[in-house]
């Protein structure tokens, strides 16, 4: 099955979820697809965070497509990601993707599953965040897990803010911050957000 992609700014994904509560997105989280990627770009170590990071995501019926997508290279959605001028700041070859960790919005691995990837081997030097969650997911996780040498750092606010918990690598759930998340950072394993 080919992928169903989406190509938007993360400001714009915020906007329509405040406007448009069951946003195509949304839908796809609760009654459509299984899973859905989310290409991210690799920072390195003591790097600052790009300001701006587009949002390009990509529904499949299975997890099993998803990773497939991934592991093919992501064609089309990694090049939106590198095109729109990030790519430069990446310490990784962009010949190969790697999922970097997954988010689920059941717990224990169940319900729709969001797997966010990039370019390169994982987090070996590198972070990867994702300031705010896609519509649909957001403030919808409740189990999360970091692969490829990542832990991640869930948060209840957008842009890395409040409460948060940070998975070494997995969460079966997310105590106080089930179905609150709305940031995620991806970190090498040992880092504490």
């Amino acid at each position: 099955m080919s992928p169903r992609p989406w190509f938007v700014s993360a400001a714009l994904v915020a906007v329509l979820s405040l406007a448009t509560p069951m946003s195509a997105v949304a839908a796809a989280a609760d009654d459509g697809p299984a899973a859905c990627t989310v290409a991210g770009v690799a920072v390195p170590d003591a790097a600052p965070v790009p300001e701006q990071i587009p949002t390009v995501i990509s529904c499949f019926d299975s997890v099993e497509e998803a990773e497939q997508f991934i592991e093919d290279g992501a064609p089309g959605d990694l090049e939106q990601v590198q095109s729109a001028g990030v790519s430069s700041r990446s310490a990784v070859a962009a010949a190969s993707t790697v999922i970097v960790g997954k988010a689920w919005t059941g717990a224990s691995r169940s319900g729709s599953a969001l797997i966010h990837y990039g370019a390169g081997s994982g987090c070996y030097g590198v972070t990867f965040g994702f300031p705010s969650i896609v519509s649909g997911w957001d403030n919808n996780v409740r189990s999360a897990e970091g692969l490829n040498n990542c832990w991640s750092s869930q948060y209840d606010g957008t842009s890395y803010t409040g409460g948060k918990l940070t998975c070494t690598p997995y969460c079966a759930t997310m105590g106080a911050l089930a179905g609150k998340t709305s940031s995620i950072v991806y970190r090498p394993a040992g880092t504490w957000g």
